[in-house]
């Protein structure tokens, strides 16, 4: 097993000065701002550096528990993985993976979807999943009991993709779109349930082409904080946004001293010299994926990804990697939601990973047994396995 890379420890023997003083200034206004070209390189990072004692969850494995979406949500006794044009959204038990049941229906009848964009909210207090269809003017909710359609809310904007929070006490929903030019006017706004707006905040200089392949994000890691981040192919300075009451606050940016491209029609506007970057916001760090533009036979994609770790608190920084200590694995990705680091493993990759983990992982004898328990049922046709750890 690695010897943890201690972020502070690594930057200290990186030349600290440096980055002290030139790569991870804060402002009096409390912007975090980074010059990627003086950031030095470190070892990889642990994942146990960020995130606690991992759960594993083999999911169930019944033909109706398989999904197909790509976004995950926690909650103390729920997963839920959102849907897609394949398949509706999926409620698992937490504690057992037991699949419970469907999350709505695709379609396009009164409270179907076609797709859903961005993560799912599990509410348990209210007993509502909500979940945001992608390209739509209403915010679905469905019972957490049995799955079925139990409310909508009319959404002041269209929202291409978007980004939201509810908050069932106060009755209002907060939502954050992609402020494509001429069809969205602002970033982000807050309602009520009924649709009158509360708040709005123009979209101003974010304004974008519209252009699917742009992404908005917001990873949820902070309690009652909603970070928000918008991805582009095109190059330009941006940073990680908080909203905050009618206003949208800059807490976090690079300057990779690139220059953006942007086309006067609706056609993908790619800078090939510019890394494609988004920003997550943990408890103690800011993260940044990232990676550059790769030509392929049906367009681009990119390559593996490369992650600065912010200090929130001094704004020193780092570029490096990340090693699943648990596991005694390299990892190329790394996701976190809700306040937890989770990656999903199919069988054939958990069995190949499992007899190094059990022998050489930093992992608890609960957690050495739970892997052998999950080895001796499994099978090439078993569901994925889920393994998730809170922040720290």
């Amino acid at each position: 097993m690695r010897t943890k890379s201690h972020l502070l420890k690594a930057i200290a023997a990186g030349a600290a000065a440096v980055i002290a003083t030139a790569c991870g200034q804060k402002n009096d206004g409390e912007l975090i701002s980074v010059n990627f070209n003086r950031v030095s390189q470190a070892p990889a990072m642990n994942i146990s550096e960020l995130a606690g004692e991992p759960e594993f969850i083999a999911l169930d494995s019944r033909v109706e528990a398989f999904a197909t979406g790509y976004t995950y949500a926690f909650s103390d006794h729920y997963i839920c993985i959102g849907a897609s044009m394949r398949g509706p959204a999926k409620l698992y038990d937490r504690a057992t993976g037991k699949f419970l049941r469907d999350v709505g229906a695709i379609g396009r009848g009164p409270g179907e979807y076609l797709n859903t964009y961005g993560s799912p909210r599990i509410d348990e207090e209210d007993g509502t999943i909500w979940l945001l269809p992608w390209q739509t003017k209403t915010l679905l909710g469905f019972d957490i009991a049995t799955g079925k359609f139990k409310k909508e809310v009319p959404l002041k904007y269209g929202v291409p993709k978007g980004q939201f929070q509810v908050d069932s006490k106060a009755g209002t929903v907060t939502v954050a779109a992609l402020p494509f030019r001429d069809m969205v006017p602002v970033i982000a706004w807050q309602q009520d349930m009924q649709g009158n707006v509360l708040w709005e905040i123009p979209a101003g200089h974010l304004t974008m082409t519209p252009e699917f392949s742009n992404e908005i994000e917001s990873s949820g890691n902070v309690e009652e904080v909603f970070d928000l981040s918008l991805i582009t192919w095109g190059g330009g300075q941006d940073s990680l946004y908080v909203i905050n009451e009618g206003a949208v606050n800059p807490v976090y940016t690079i300057n990779f001293h690139t220059k953006e491209v942007e086309s006067e029609d609706y056609n993908l506007n790619v800078n090939e010299d510019a890394p494609i970057h988004s920003y997550i916001m943990l408890p103690g760090h800011f993260i940044t994926s990232v990676s550059y533009p790769v030509q392929t036979e049906w367009g681009f994609s990119t390559g593996k990804p490369e992650y600065v770790i912010t200090d929130r608190r001094t704004g020193e920084s780092i570029k490096t990697t990340f090693y699943n200590d648990y596991l005694a694995k390299e990892t190329d990705y790394v996701s976190f939601t809700g306040g937890y680091w989770y990656t999903v493993l199919d069988p054939e990759t958990f069995t190949e990973v499992a007899e190094n983990a059990l022998k050489e992982g930093n992992l608890s004898e609960e957690n050495k047994a739970r892997i052998q328990e999950i080895l001796d049922g499994l099978t090439p046709e078993s569901n994925n396995i889920l393994m998730l750890a809170p922040l720290k």
